[in-house]
């Protein structure tokens, strides 16, 4: 199984808002927040619910803020930083009822293909910190990068398939779990009549 190999990241520092707070816990994880849009939605949705954000860019991250302050919300914590290395490192077993991870960089050329954050070993990541019952949505506009992630998540032990790429629509199951408020981009892509294709896991066993 491929690992994540560019051990210099490890030396980078990783930025936390609110400063001074501690990584280590959360109700909802998104992976690559970019514009905010998703996040701010659940969190202003969920007042009770704490959502934890990691985006690797620097300038995101920093644009992030002001919008999360001038909607007053309280029960977000953004961290800048690469997720395959913030989660081992911060996140120690299961925490998370929910997990997105909505259009990464598919990385499409072969020797970019390490890049790629769909991996085996992330998935199998992000299912540690998953709750029992918990759910993992993932989206792309890209068919073959679909075609991959799901069959990078059919290796992950314990993660069952709750019907992964269904093309064009999302998921809406009797508690309309991939129901959201569309990202910025997107609606741009379905405007311009992309595919977007979602993929629904959840973590066997009984919600704690």
């Amino acid at each position: 199984m491929k690992k994540f190999p560019w051990a210099w990241e490890e030396k980078k520092p990783v930025l936390v808002y609110p400063e001074g707070s501690e990584p280590g816990s959360g109700d909802i994880l998104e992976i690559g927040p970019g514009r905010g849009d998703l996040l701010l939605s659940l969190a202003g949705a969920m007042p009770g619910k704490r959502l934890v954000a990691i985006e690797i860019g620097k300038k995101r991250y920093y644009r992030m803020l002001p919008r999360i302050e001038k909607q007053g919300l309280t029960n977000i914590q953004l961290i800048c930083g690469d997720a395959r290395i913030v989660l081992p490192r911060h996140f120690h077993g299961p925490t998370f009822e929910k997990i997105y991870v909505l259009f990464p960089d598919p990385w499409p050329k072969a020797r970019h293909e390490l890049k790629r954050l769909l991996h085996a070993s992330f998935l199998e990541l992000l299912a540690a910190t998953l709750k029992p019952g918990g759910d993992l949505f993932m989206a792309t506009d890209v068919a073959w990068y679909a075609e991959w992630a799901i069959e990078s998540a059919n290796c992950v032990a314990g993660m069952r398939n709750m019907g992964a790429a269904a093309h064009g629509q999302p998921f809406v199951g009797p508690e309309a779990l991939f129901s959201y408020a569309p990202t910025f981009f997107e609606q741009k892509w379905r405007a311009e009549g992309r595919t977007i294709h979602y993929m629904h896991y959840r973590k066997t066993g009984n919600r704690e």
